[in-house]
């Protein structure tokens, strides 16, 4: 892991008591528990350090800063992406990565995983919980029996309320040589839960909370620092003295007094907002260049790119190179994620409370500006925004423009571009948050309850989503709202599919289909194909399937396409079977187009825009069933092996067994025939 070389300090019982947890094989979690100012987050990168340059041990490290609106499946999927992104990173485009880029290509390169690189990858279509637990296993498998994998969870404040159970199941399920350090305020939502601190395989360092310096360390550290400083050693340590080793404090002081602050200016007792007071005081000093770029930051709240901060500021970027030149400005700043931000929160929240509200909306209106600026960019390249800047557009828009914008931007920018990347935790608690903003019988209520059950569909909690469904349904009756009875309805008959009621499915399709738009058509099309396939009409589920490649090709909807060609080539592998039993000269021809919509799937699914690794293997399996009918079982074989190790790639072991179990059943029964 890649960190900035701070000055460390005391905690030799704290290390002491990580370094006997890190020797220890299990997957576990560490709480490093303390108030505000206390030194976690030195802590931290310290534990950090010894982990990664310990004699016996191979560690690799990575690092999280997370916010109260981040969820915790957001946070493991954006793990997830960047450990794919960085396993693609070369080392002639090494130098334009993040910090956090960074610190992954290191911890691939010491464990020697960048041969992961497809299992790296997220799969839109896959739980995202499941996905990370399931990649943490495959890496843990990885390692060498001296390898530990650590992963660092720092609250920029406090984590999401309720947090505690999610993040409870993964640390339950942590495979061998995984650890995970939460940073932990005494009242954070991880210390207080009964059912994460009950888990048997997490520790707390230390004990109770993180206390003062001891007198020790603190000598230390000003002799350290000292060089830099015009006072005598003698006239610090009196001063310091006043602090009573609390760590935020002494740092802070040392700070100033290396700016070239008077002694007799510091705060006479150990109070953060004294000591960020004069922190400020000596930003404003500078320029007014620097009193923007950090109001920026504090506005910002955590780490972000370059470009937003001094497009928030409302610098240039010669400008801001030459504000992050300066000594005492670039000790406020600390690499994080996706860039930089201000140190510590105690300071960030001083700059805040100095900000008037039209100060601070015209902040969060720039900062609206430059996401929804790089959300445009996205969508010209034809490639997915990043995460970060979906999930932190909302949070700026809701205080510079209030709650309707809000809900405006959640449903028509948000909403889909969550629901495409799969990021349905941090989608169910945006549709809460936007649900508390609109009445339920109203149209916007409507729109946001829509969305979270077919959400919830996806997820597989069907009564919740059914009782949502209806309600809609009810509320659109009275109001006349066509769209939202036919898109509930629609909803309806989805949960009937899952419940195998195909009839009642069929009514709702068809009650569903005079009411919505003409985009959802193609996908009730689609249900009805396979609904009628699966009941062996298969005249019927053709004549649906090519409405709905018809439609789906209309409005350039790929992934619909790549399904709808998989979905039309099993009704033509069904029918080709029955013209086979039937010796029907026509068999010839249904395999033909049998061959083509899966050749024509497996062609979309494999395109890199809009590739899908778990479509290309159950393309791979059909056509392998395919062949193994017209019985050239070579082929088929070749297709299924190479869907297998796709399987494997993607994690999904058990469908991967299956297929393998098919293909030994098959070498069996020739090796019988050929002795026969």
């Amino acid at each position: 892991m890649v960190i900035e070389k701070q000055i460390f300090v005391g905690r030799t019982e704290e290390l002491n008591q990580f370094k006997k947890a890190l020797e220890d094989k299990r997957g576990q979690a560490i709480l490093v528990v303390g108030q505000s100012g206390m030194g976690k987050t030195l802590l931290v990168n310290k534990m950090t350090e010894i982990a990664t340059i310990h004699p016996d041990l191979k560690c690799g490290a990575v690092r999280y800063e997370v916010t109260q609106t981040d969820t915790v499946d957001s946070t493991m999927a954006l793990m997830m992406d960047n450990a794919f992104e960085a396993a693609q990173i070369t080392e002639s485009s090494f130098a334009g990565t993040t910090k956090r880029l960074e610190q992954w290509k290191a911890f691939l390169n010491v464990f020697n995983l960048g041969d992961l690189v497809l299992s790296l990858r997220r799969d839109s279509a896959t739980h995202t919980r499941e996905q990370f637990l399931s990649k943490l296993h495959l890496i843990s498998s990885k390692m060498a029996e001296n390898g530990r994998a650590i992963f660092i969870i720092d609250p920029e404040k406090y984590m999401q309320e309720k947090s505690d159970q999610s993040w409870a199941i993964v640390i339950k399920s942590l495979p061998e040589k995984i650890k995970f350090i939460f940073a932990q305020r005494n009242e954070d939502v991880l210390v207080e839960s009964e059912t994460f601190s009950e888990l048997d395989n997490v520790i707390r360092i230390p004990e109770k909370s993180l206390d003062a310096l001891a007198g020790s360390a603190v000598d230390e550290l000003i002799n350290l620092e000292s060089a830099h400083i015009k006072y005598p050693i003698a006239e610090i340590k009196k001063v310091i003295a006043r602090y009573k080793g609390h760590p935020y404090a002494i740092g802070a002081a040392l700070g100033l007094l290396k700016a070239g602050i008077k002694l007799e200016e510091l705060p006479k007792r150990p109070e953060p907002t004294k000591f960020a007071e004069i922190q400020w005081k000596k930003v404003c000093s500078i320029s007014e260049a620097a009193i923007r770029l950090f109001r920026a930051y504090a506005i910002l709240e955590i780490g972000v790119p370059d470009d937003v901060s001094f497009y928030v500021a409302e610098l240039n970027s010669s400008q801001f190179q030459h504000l992050i030149a300066d000594n005492y400005l670039k000790g406020l700043l600390r690499e994080e994620g996706e860039g930089k931000r201000i140190y510590h929160s105690i300071l960030a929240d001083y700059i805040l409370m100095q900000m008037n509200e039209e100060e601070k909306k015209r902040c969060h209106r720039r900062a609206v500006k430059i996401y929804e600026d790089r959300i445009k960019e996205s969508h010209i390249k034809r490639i997915l925004p990043k995460e970060f800047d979906i999930t932190r557009l909302p949070e700026h828009v809701l205080t510079a423009y209030g709650e309707q914008a809000f809900l405006i931007v959640f449903v028509n920018i948000c909403t889909k571009y969550l629901l495409n990347c799969n990021h349905l935790d941090v989608f169910v608690n945006l549709s809460e948050r936007a649900s508390k903003m609109v009445e339920p019988d109203s149209y916007e209520g409507c729109s946001i309850w829509a969305n979270l059950a077919d959400t919830m569909v996806h997820i597989g909690w069907l009564d919740e989503a059914e009782k949502i469904y209806n309600d809609i349904l009810e509320t659109a009756q009275k109001q006349n709202w066509r769209h939202f009875i036919g898109s509930a309805k629609v909803g309806i008959g989805k949960i009937y599919m899952f419940r195998e009621k195909q009839e009642d499915a069929e009514r709702m399709f068809y009650e569903a289909l005079p009411m919505i738009l003409q985009s959802d058509i193609p996908l009730v099309f689609s249900y009805l194909g396979v609904i009628y396939r699966n009941r062996g009409k298969l005249d019927l589920a053709e004549e649906k399937l090519e409405g709905a490649i018809a439609f789906d090709k209309a409005f350039n909807n790929q992934q619909g396409l790549g399904s709808d060609y998989d979905n039309l080539g099993r009704v033509h592998f069904e029918r080709y079977k029955i013209y086979k039993s039937k010796n029907d000269p026509r068999a010839t021809q249904e395999f033909e187009n049998a061959k083509k919509m899966f050749s024509d799937a497996l062609a979309i699914n494999s395109s890199p825009e809009y590739k899908r690794p778990e479509g290309i293997a159950v393309n791979k399996v059909h056509l392998g069933e395919l062949f193994k009918e017209v019985g050239d079982i070579k082929k088929a074989k070749e297709y299924w092996k190479s869907a297998i190790d796709q399987f494997n790639e993607i994690e999904m072991s058990d469908k991967a067994k299956a297929i393998a179990k098919l293909i030994e059943v098959i070498d069996k029964n020739e090796t019988v025939a050929s002795m026969g």
